[in-house]
């Protein structure tokens, strides 16, 4: 699945973070690159995970999630400034 999200150029959402972390390593260790992760909590509240991905939609460069993880929607708090 990791392979057809980068060849999309596609950033993976998930609310697996149990096992989805351990494929994105493994997948990057495999010497492959991935758009980027964001994990989302499935107690998160939904409007603060739209305001998260406005964030970084918005405000982030491709480079900035290239072969990273985040936990949303808390990465807006700690990535960007308002």
């Amino acid at each position: 699945m990791l392979d057809r999200i980068a060849a999309g150029g596609r950033v993976l959402v998930s609310h697996d973070r149990r096992t989805m972390i351990a494929h994105f390593r493994a997948h990057l260790a495999a010497g492959k690159s991935a758009p980027g992760l964001l994990i989302v909590s499935q107690g998160a509240l939904i409007g603060d995970v739209v305001e998260a991905f406005v964030y970084v939609w918005a405000l982030a460069k491709p480079v900035d999630l290239r072969d990273q993880a985040y936990y949303s929607p808390s990465l807006s708090r700690h990535l960007f400034t308002r």
